[in-house]
């Protein structure tokens, strides 16, 4: 009798609970709906849009984690690029959060272009190639500077000059190994963080 109470105990917490899980087909339909939402999925930017259907755009080689370059300089902060909104320059793919710094970056890519292929500036200054965090940088005499954490862009920050110099010799040598001038396009790893570079 023990057992038999047990168990329909067991079998009524189940059905419980399987009645308060959403259907997971459902779960990632409900997820698509949120205002554009961006995801990581094998190399590409995944966007979904809460008007009618959901679209899917599939980016490669995007740079900045797609992070908008034209808004580290004009609102000095981080955001994030819209997938919709995107140039094409050296092979990577720049999102922008406005029609506006598409267009400052259209103008004028090199002015914001991140400094070593958007590589840590302070890996770079040790030799290294490191992904970064788009939120940690720095703009200095009209550059990008990114670093892979809170931590490496005070290292770097604390003796800039010398670092910039040491990074820039780095490049020299590191960069060369990195874009094929040939091909149009970036040997493996790819430069820019994860392929794909959105997170």
């Amino acid at each position: 009798m023990n057992i038999l109470h047990s168990s329909l105990a067991a079998a009524g917490v189940a059905a419980m609970v399987a009645g308060t899980i959403p259907n997971p087909g459902y779960a990632s339909e409900k997820a698509i709906l949120n205002p554009l939402q961006i995801e990581r999925s094998a190399g590409s930017i995944i966007v979904a849009q809460t008007e009618g259907k959901a679209k899917k755009v599939h980016l490669k080689n995007v740079i900045l984690h797609g992070y908008d370059p034209v808004a580290y300089f004009k609102q000095d902060k981080a955001v994030r690029g819209d997938p919709t909104i995107k140039s094409e320059y050296k092979g990577a793919t720049y999102l922008f959060a406005s029609q506006a710094d598409k267009a400052d970056f259209d103008k004028d890519p090199g002015k914001y272009e991140p400094q070593y292929g958007g590589f840590c500036a302070n890996s770079m200054a040790h030799g290294k190639r490191s992904d970064i965090d788009p939120k940690v940088f720095r703009v200095y005499k009209g550059k990008l500077y990114v670093c892979s954490s809170p931590r490496a862009l005070t290292e770097f920050s604390a003796n800039i000059d010398p670092n910039i110099a040491k990074a820039d010799q780095n490049w020299l040598k590191i960069g060369a190994q990195t874009y094929n001038t040939e091909t149009q396009d970036f040997e493996r790893p790819w430069p820019f963080g994860a392929e794909g570079g959105a997170q």
